[in-house]
């Protein structure tokens, strides 16, 4: 092998490598990121999603539909701000990107909050969750029942996520005699809604699928936002086959969930009502009406028993009292028989 150019031998050479800790590296980035002038003082319009906030800070992401930024103001200071933030808001913040040594991570610090309106996307999801509405897609009337057991269950997500595994984990612990085709989906991005209806089309087209699920971990608000699409609420809407969503959390209110027949909280949870338990329906439904079944024949057969026992206490009650009635009745034939022959006697005839 011939030798390398002295310049890459010296990008290699030991001495010139310098190991650093974590710590050490997330200190020079935070340098880099404190002493660019280009990064103190931005100004950014975008769309406020996945807010939440403890007593110490409010905490959301900045998104403008294709990115997002994380940010974080600090409860004194948004208190003084003149600024009610919601998600779907459109702002214009003010401040500095900071960067997080000790957890590695990079968001915007505003101090100052302009609220420019309701974002396009907000507005964009709540006309079609209206539209939607009045079609009368989320009525209860339009859902169908899940199979309680399924043998064969579609699932629509990524190959690469965490959800497709707690999902078959979830199955196969109910009832591990369930099999399970998985249609690979992109779950995230501009191409998640027409990869995600594909996949419950084709899963919907396959008669042996009793019940599909379209799930996928957690995620921020943007990255939910397919869930959120005509598209893929028309693909679940239409099919023939009935769907369970498990998307991120239920407080989301997706319009997936809204359309879907069920909708669960986690993937597991999506896995654990698909499938129920074969012990766990017998535990529960068969053995109590065994033991119901049992109760009621030991009742009657008590009753039959009782019922016996009281006839024979009559019958024995009657006897105590005389002969039975055939008896009599016999005596009776034979006194009428001696009458006949003593007056017969009598009168001579014999």
């Amino acid at each position: 092998m011939a030798d390398a150019p002295d310049t890459e031998r010296q990008a290699v050479e030991p001495s010139a490598r310098e190991v650093l800790s974590v710590s050490q590296l997330n200190d020079r980035i935070a340098s880099v990121v404190q002493d660019t002038p280009a990064l103190n003082g931005v100004r950014c319009i975008g769309e406020v999603t996945d807010l939440h906030q403890n007593s110490t800070a409010l905490y959301f992401a900045l998104t403008d539909g294709d990115a997002e930024l994380r940010c974080m103001i600090w409860a004194n200071r948004y208190r003084e701000m003149d600024a009610n933030l919601e998600d779907g808001t459109e702002v214009i913040l003010e401040g500095d990107i900071d960067y997080w040594v000790e957890g590695g991570k990079i968001d915007l610090k505003p101090w100052e909050v302009i609220v420019v309106g309701d974002g396009d996307q907000a507005e964009a999801v709540e006309r079609l969750r209206s539209e939607l509405e009045e079609r009368g897609w989320f009525e209860d009337e339009q859902k169908q029942q899940p199979p309680a057991f399924p043998e064969r269950v579609g699932v629509v997500t990524s190959l690469r996520g965490d959800a497709r595994y707690d999902i078959q984990n979830a199955i196969h612990e109910q009832d591990p005699t369930v099999d399970i085709l998985v249609k690979d989906a992109t779950v995230q991005g501009s191409e998640a809604p027409t990869s995600i209806a594909n996949g419950i089309h084709h899963l919907d087209r396959s008669e042996d699928v009793d019940a599909i699920i379209v799930g996928r971990g957690g995620g921020s608000d943007s990255n939910l936002q397919a869930f959120n699409t005509d598209r893929i609420a028309e693909a679940i809407f239409t099919a023939n086959t009935p769907i369970v969503t498990a998307i991120g959390h239920t407080d989301d209110r997706l319009i997936a969930d809204q359309v879907a027949d069920v909708a669960t909280i986690t993937p597991t949870a999506a896995g654990e009502y698909t499938a129920n338990s074969r012990e766990e329906f017998l535990a529960s439904e068969i053995e109590p009406l065994e033991q119901q079944l049992e109760a009621a024949y030991e009742t009657f057969r008590q009753e039959h028993e009782h019922e016996r026992e009281l006839a024979e206490a009559v019958d024995e009650a009657a006897a105590s009292e005389g002969l039975p009635p055939i008896y009599y009745k016999a005596a009776i034939g034979v006194l009428l028989l001696l009458l006949l022959v003593i007056t017969a006697l009598w009168l001579g005839v014999i």
